[in-house]
This record gives C-alpha cells, structure tokens and sequence, in this order.
C-alpha cells in the first residue's frame, strides 16, 4: 500500500488506478525517498500528471462551490412574485336592469322599469354612471374619500297613477349637484353621507292648468337632500360572490318636503286632496343590501333592494296617508353587466 509523509498530500487521480503522493512543499526535483525506485524518466512523468489532475481539481472545485452558493440564494421560481397587472386607465361597465320601483312618492303600488345601464371611470379620479351620475374623487386617503358630482333627480309624472295623481300634476325631473364624503374599512364595511341640492328644472318649469281645470305641471324639485348609508360587506366563493347590506337614512329641507308630498290650495282643489305643507325634517329610515356575482372575468350578475319606512311629515301628507299611499316602500331589481378596461 502507498503511503505518504506528514508533509505529503494523497491526491487519487481519476485515471485508471493510479496513485501517488505529491509533496506540497517539495521542489519538482526532490526525490521520495520512501518511494519504490523507479526510472528517474516515469517519476517525473507521474509527478506532472498529478500536478496536473490536482490544478484542474482546485479550478473544478471552487466553480462548483460558486454554483451551489448561487442556487442557495437564488429564490425559488414559485416565490418570485409576478409583477401584477396593470390597471387599465378607463374602467367600461354596461349591461341592463329591471326594477321595480313605487309608482310616486309615498305610493302602495309599484311600477316595472327597464333601464339601461353604463357606467365609467377614469382611474381613481373620475366616474360617470346612471346611479352616482358625473362627478370627481377630490381626493381620496386612509380609507376616505370624498367628491363632488352633478346627477339627475327624477320627477312624478300624473300619467304613472291617474286614479291617484290627477290635479296634482307632473312634477319636473331636474338637475342636483352635490358632495359626499365616504370611508372604507378595507373590504368589509363602509359608510357614506351624501348632500345634494336640486339647481335646476328639467323642463319648462311653469304651472300648467288644462281646459278642465286640472294642474298638468309643477315646478321641479329644487330642494335639497341628504342621504347617510352603512355597508356590511362579505367575499364569498371564492370573492365572486359579494354581498352588502345596511342601514339607510335620508333628510329633506322644506322646500323638497313640499314639491315630494306637499298639496297646494289649487291642487287640493283640482285633486280633491286636502291641501297640506310639509316640513323638513327626517323623511325615511329603512335598510338596503344587494348581491353580485361575478360570472366570468366580465360578465356579473347583480340583485339588490331596499326598504324604506316614510317618517315626519311626509309620512302625514294625504298622498301617503289616502287610499294610494303607504309608509312602506319597497325597490327591488337584478340586472346584468360586462365590464372592461381601456
């Protein structure tokens, strides 16, 4: 068996079964005395073979070293994060809705409506919808937001319930702007508090009295309103399911307490309606929730309603306390929609 001194290494060569020790601090013409004598010609050959294989050994070697290190540090493929899709500028919502709705302020009998709806927005900033109508995010951190808008305030028209509205006349749609104020708590509630105030008529905002002496037209509500909501929400399924529910509050001022449920001498008279003013005040409590279900990456389906319990004043005006009205109103719809970005 080989053996080699203290000042000696054991290098085994890859090659056949060779063997031999290579001094580490010998000169390349020190003889290993405790070798076999071989020819002077084939020691030499054998000490520059092992020179050789121990050079690439100490090359190989801290390359392989390097290599391993690097894959220790490189982090795996399926912990690097993907950068995350850019969210487009503009964000298109269009679908239909079928709703059913009182037939007039205060009514026990409600309507069926087909609407369209659309609905838009500009990053964070901008938004333009059916429901919310054109407005602006003033600015918007730690959970708040708030902005301003422009909306459309629908009317009564007489031609919904005849049998109950004849001689009070149709009532304008007109044109609100206001502010509003919310806060979100992450996903899972939220408030808000909107103000908005009638600027003006849509129409021709005149009195009109026909041949037969009935009221066809009042002027447009003008008044102003305040609307106060909370929101419960809960991602289901997978977060393609998001339901919301709870409470609402609306306020009015006198002159929107007047043009909703208010009677004039010359409406009493052409209505049979005893005349009544009304005030400002609280005029609804109730609750409201809805359900959306997200079909495909695209295409959700929506349901939604709401209670309201007419309260104040307006629940003693003669159109809510006769034979047409009712304290309690009901809203209802489902409607589908397809969104995309741009």
């Amino acid at each position: 068996m080989l053996s080699c001194s203290r000042t000696e290494k054991l290098v085994t060569a890859s090659r056949g079964n060779g063997r031999g020790c290579l001094s580490i601090h010998a000169f390349p013409n020190e003889a290993v005395d405790h070798m076999p004598a071989k020819p002077a010609g084939r020691v030499k050959r054998r000490r520059v073979g092992n020179r050789v294989r121990m050079a690439g050994f100490a090359i190989v070697f801290p390359m392989s070293a390097a290599a391993a290190a690097a894959e220790l540090v490189r982090p795996a493929a399926s912990t690097i994060p993907k950068t995350a899709a850019k969210k487009p500028d503009w964000t298109v919502e269009l679908g239909a809705f079928g709703l059913f709705s009182p037939k007039f302020f205060g009514a026990k009998d409600s309507k069926f409506s087909a609407l369209p709806y659309v609905s838009i927005k500009y990053k964070d900033i901008a938004f333009a919808s059916i429901d919310r109508g054109i407005g602006v995010n003033v600015f918007s951190t730690n959970g708040f937001t708030a902005g301003a808008f422009v909306n459309y305030r629908p009317g009564r028209e007489v031609k919904e319930s005849r049998r109950y509205l004849t001689g009070l006349g149709d009532v304008d749609p007109t044109l609100s702007a206001g502010a509003f104020l919310k806060y979100d708590y992450g996903r899972f509630f939220s408030t808000q508090i909107t103000l908005s105030k009638g600027i003006a008529s849509i129409g021709d905002n005149k009195t009109k009295i026909n041949a037969m002496g009935f009221l066809e037209k009042s002027k447009g509500d003008l008044g102003t309103r305040i609307d106060w909501s909370a929101d419960v929400r809960m991602p289901l399924l997978d977060n393609r399911l998001h339901l919301s529910v709870g409470p609402r509050v609306s306020f009015f001022d006198k002159e929107y307490a007047e043009a909703a449920y208010g009677i004039t001498v010359n409406q009493a008279l052409a209505s049979g309606y005893r005349a009544y003013k009304a005030k400002g005040g609280i005029g609804g409590v109730g609750v409201g929730g809805s359900a959306r279900y997200r079909l495909t990456d695209n295409i959700s389906a929506t349901a939604f309603g709401s209670y309201t319990r007419i309260v104040g004043d307006a629940a003693k005006s003669p159109l809510v306390t006769g034979p047409g009205g009712s304290k309690d109103q009901f809203k209802a719809g489902v409607g589908l929609t397809y969104q995309f970005g741009l």
